[in-house]
């Protein structure tokens, strides 16, 4: 069976009031006021879509405006400095010395002595600048100097080895503050002085070589020339080569080699005194050595002890070998006087205990030097057979 749908009857009703709003065509005619953030299905806002774009755009152009801002000021600075720099000119004859200033112009004091050669205020050439005096002036005394035109020559002064100073006849006064001549024999050692003048004070024997210094091979010695160590003044007033050992002299002259250690003795010979002894190695005069002490010859040992060259017999109070310093065999050495004492003869008083008191064969029996048994003192012999 076929069922009939029905429909029932609707009042559809239309509207006629609807509202429809222009997009604009220029993104700036709609008011800020009805902007809105979120997206708009009625199109009420047509910059929600727009909205990065013009912010990124606005962002750019305040920087590029920013940046000219930059520039104009930088390049106004740049400008005015220069200008300042332009307008500002010094005036004539307003510069002081060594003053930057404008090549060849008239800025630097000439009051000074100064003029600008090559932008800086400088002195002529012949004339340097004087802190003292604050203008350019001759160069002074001790100053370094090229030529004798540089130096003040009103105060005597010339140029020499490229120092200002007065020539030979003259000397510096610093009291009077110019040159003052030389007078004669006033001059000591090592002043400077004119050659061939009597500048020099001859008195101690000094002469003129540019300087003062002494004659005939003579040395300064705090006051006065004399002959150098090693030397004697002779009879011709000339230094001579001292005298060394056994060389002949006169009794209490100087003529012997004193550096060496040596006197001119009673003998008229060069000797070294009784505690020395000659050095043939080193030719001085060495200090004398004592008992048992070694030896080349009798000359180095002290007084009364010999050199033997080979050992003795006995050479007591000890046995010793050959090449030091010791007594003879007819003697032994007495170490509370250091000398070699005489061995007594027979009969004669000897140290108990010590033979070596008595000569050679003898004995010393209770004081007395004595043969031994079984033998006799012969003498002529000096010996007990």
């Amino acid at each position: 069976m076929q069922r009939i749908a029905r429909v029932g009857p609707r009042n559809i009703q239309f509207i006629d009031n609807i509202q429809i709003k222009e997009i604009p065509t220029n993104d700036y005619e709609v008011d800020e006021s009805t902007r809105r953030l979120s997206w708009d299905p009625n199109l009420n806002n047509k910059d929600v879509f727009k909205t990065t774009e013009t912010q990124q755009r606005n962002i750019i152009i305040g920087f590029v405006v920013g940046g000219l801002v930059l520039v104009s000021i930088i390049i106004g600075t740049v400008v005015g400095v220069t200008v300042s720099q332009k307008t500002t000119v010094a005036a004539d004859e307003s510069l002081t010395y060594n003053e930057v200033c404008k090549t060849g112009s008239n800025q630097c004091k000439s009051s000074q002595g100064l003029y600008c050669p090559n932008g800086f205020c400088s002195c002529t050439s012949l004339y340097s600048w004087n802190t003292a005096t604050s203008t350019c002036t001759l160069l002074a005394y001790n100053r370094a100097c090229l030529a004798s035109n540089q130096c003040n020559s009103s105060l005597g002064l010339i140029c020499t080895n490229q120092i200002c100073q007065c020539d030979s006849y003259h000397s510096w006064s610093s009291s009077n503050n110019t040159c003052v001549i030389i007078v004669n024999n006033t001059l000591t050692y090592g002043n400077t002085c004119a050659v061939g003048s009597s500048q020099c004070n001859s008195s101690v024997e000094l002469t003129c070589t540019s300087n003062c210094t002494c004659k005939n091979s003579k040395i300064w010695n705090i006051s006065s020339c004399i002959c150098p160590a090693g030397t004697f003044l002779n009879s011709s007033n000339l230094c001579q080569t001292a005298y060394k050992n056994n060389e002949s002299c006169l009794i209490g002259s100087n003529q012997c080699d004193s550096t060496r250690g040596l006197s001119c003795s009673n003998n008229s010979q060069c000797q070294c005194d009784s505690t020395k002894y000659w050095n043939l190695n080193f030719e001085t005069c060495l200090q004398r050595v004592n008992y048992s002490d070694f030896c080349s010859s009798d000359s180095d040992c002290i007084p009364t002890l010999i050199c033997p060259t080979v050992a003795g017999v006995c050479n007591c109070s000890r046995y010793l070998p050959d090449y030091v310093c010791n007594c003879p065999n007819t003697k032994y050495y007495d170490s509370n006087i250091q000398q070699c004492v005489s061995r007594a003869t027979h009969n004669g008083a000897c140290i108990v205990s010590a033979n070596y008191t008595c000569l050679l064969t003898l004995y010393c029996n209770a004081g007395l030097c004595a043969c031994p048994t079984g033998t006799s003192w012969i003498a002529a012999n000096s010996t007990c057979e």
